[in-house]
C-alpha cells in the first residue's frame, strides 16, 4: 500500500470519530467570527461561495446569508451528517466536482495540513473560483498547534504549516496574495470555554497566533 493511500485511510479514520463543537457553540463563535471579519474586510462575502472541507458547518452556516449562496463539500459522511446546512456535497478536495469559475469565493479551513498534495487542493480551489481563494490553516510557530501536531498523528501536517509556505503554494497555483493575518489563541475544540474571555485579547495580528488566514486573488484577468 502506498504512502498516499495510507494517509487517506488515516485521515478517514480520524474524521470518522473526531468530536467537534456545534457551529452555534459560543466557543466556536469566538474562534470563527474574528477571522470572518478579517476576510470580510478584503473580500465581499456575496454571490456563490464554496466551503471546501466544510465539516460540521462552522463556517458554512456563517457564510450562508441573504447575499450568499453556499455549497459545503467534505469527504467525511460522518461530519456532513452533523452539518445543518442544506447545500452539501460529499466529494474530494483534490478533484472538486464543479466547472471552472463556478464560485465567486472558494474557502477552506484546516484542510491542507490533512492532505498529501496540498497544491493540488489549492489548484482545484483556484480552478473553480472566479476570483478569490481563502486559506485558513494552523500556524506551526504556535506552541499549542506545534504540540498537537506532534502528539496527534493525523495532525502531523500542521508541522509544515506557516505563512511563507502557504504564500509560495498559493503563488505556485497562479494566485497573488492580497491579505494575510496570523492571529488568535482560541481553537475550535481544545479551548475551555472559561478561558475565552481572557484569550479574546489575542484576536489581533500576532506572529505566534494559532491560525493563518491567507486571501488570494487570481492573477489572470476575468471576463
Amino acid at each position: 500500500m502506498n504512502l498516499a493511500k495510507n494517509a487517506e485511510i488515516l485521515q478517514s479514520e480520524y474524521f470518522n470519530k473526531v468530536k467537534y463543537r456545534a457551529p452555534s457553540d459560543p466557543v466556536i463563535g469566538a474562534y470563527a467570527d474574528p477571522k470572518l471579519e478579517f476576510i470580510r474586510r478584503h473580500v465581499p462575502l456575496t454571490g456563490r461561495i464554496l466551503d471546501v472541507g466544510c465539516g460540521n458547518g462552522i463556517f458554512t452556516t456563517r457564510f450562508a446569508t441573504a447575499e450568499a449562496s453556499v455549497v459545503g463539500l467534505d469527504f467525511s459522511h460522518y461530519l456532513l451528517q452533523q452539518n445543518p446546512h442544506s447545500g452539501l456535497i460529499r466529494g474530494d478536495a483534490t478533484g472538486l466536482p464543479f466547472g471552472e469559475r463556478s464560485f465567486d469565493l472558494v474557502f477552506e479551513a484546516n484542510v491542507l495540513h490533512h492532505v498529501p498534495d496540498r497544491e493540488q487542493v489549492i489548484h482545484e480551489m483556484a480552478r473553480v473560483s472566479r476570483k478569490y481563494v481563502v486559506l485558513l490553516e494552523p500556524n506551526r510557530y504556535n506552541p499549542i498547534m506545534a504540540g498537537l501536531s506532534v502528539v496527534v498523528r493525523a495532525e502531523r501536517g500542521g508541522l509544515k504549516s506557516c505563512v511563507s509556505r502557504l504564500v509560495k503554494e498559493m503563488q505556485n497555483c497562479g494566485m497573488k496574495v492580497v491579505a494575510s493575518l496570523t492571529t488568535g489563541m482560541i481553537s475550535q475544540n481544545n479551548t475551555p470555554a472559561v478561558l475565552v474571555p481572557w484569550l479574546r485579547r489575542f484576536d489581533r495580528p500576532i506572529w505566534c497566533g494559532e491560525y493563518i488566514v491567507l486571501i488570494g486573488e487570481k492573477n489572470r484577468p476575468e471576463a
